[in-house]
């Protein structure tokens, strides 16, 4: 993990060095500068998450809409491209972020706990919580967003639709037993992620009161299943009726 932060200080390194922003990168390289980060980062993904599934709930509303609500996404062409390239870039820098802070509190302990503390109750399992599972669940989220996109945008199994008929494409993709198993793991990893993440990311923003604390937690509770749960409806999605043809 060490090696992977270098290998990500390298572009803040240089940055430092550059006139009028380097105390502000420097900042950004600190252990409190990298939370901030993570969690504005963090927030961001979520407003996507909420964005993403409003437009995938349109399943629901029939293939007419489904498809016609893609066609303008599309559409869109450089917009589109932008955005994309823009919240990869996020997520990356979410992940190097999350690496690089669990890196620097590895080297600030030098040894273990026994038992973690976390700030937060264990509002979802016991043995530390939500916070105990926060890179495991990260790291599952990575490598099933690479799998989803191999499906989605590229359509790598080749299957029959592919842009054609995305409201039939998604349906072929649910309807596979294995892919819904995978999904489902996934996005109860993004449950338990952003359990945690959500409330971490106020409290490091300062969004914190004694009076509020317990109601901000179950706000956030509320919103990571209601966002996890949202996503894993839809792979009942494809027992509906069938796609037309085209």
């Amino acid at each position: 993990m060490d090696f992977l932060c270098k290998i990500f200080a390298i572009p803040a390194e240089l940055l430092s060095k550059v006139p009028g922003i380097g105390p502000l990168v420097k900042v950004c390289g600190t252990s409190v500068g990298q939370k901030l980060l993570m969690a504005l980062t963090g927030l961001a993904l979520c407003g996507f998450l909420v964005a993403h599934l409003a437009g995938n709930l349109l399943l629901y509303a029939g293939e007419q809409q489904f498809n016609e609500y893609a066609e303008k996404l599309h559409s869109l062409g450089p917009v589109l491209w932008g955005a994309e390239v823009g919240l990869l870039a996020l997520f990356f820098a979410h992940i190097g972020l999350a690496l690089s802070t669990a890196a620097m509190s590895k080297r600030a302990r030098r040894k273990s706990y026994e038992e973690k503390a976390t700030k937060q109750d264990n509002v979802v399992m016991s043995g530390g919580g939500a916070a105990n599972w926060m890179l495991p669940t990260g790291l599952l989220i990575f490598v099933f967003l690479v799998l989803h996109i191999a499906d989605m945008k590229f359509n790598v199994r080749g299957l029959e639709h592919g842009e054609e008929n995305l409201y039939a494409h998604v349906k072929q993709v649910l309807s596979n037993p294995i892919a819904k198993v995978v999904y489902a793991i996934a996005l109860l990893g993004l449950g338990v992620h952003l359990t945690h993440g959500v409330s971490s990311a106020f409290q490091t923003l300062g969004i914190s009161h004694s009076r509020w604390n317990k109601l901000i937690r179950i706000v956030c509770v509320v919103f990571a299943w209601a966002i996890a749960l949202g996503f894993i409806s839809l792979l009942f999605f494809s027992y509906g009726p069938p796609a037309t043809a085209g």
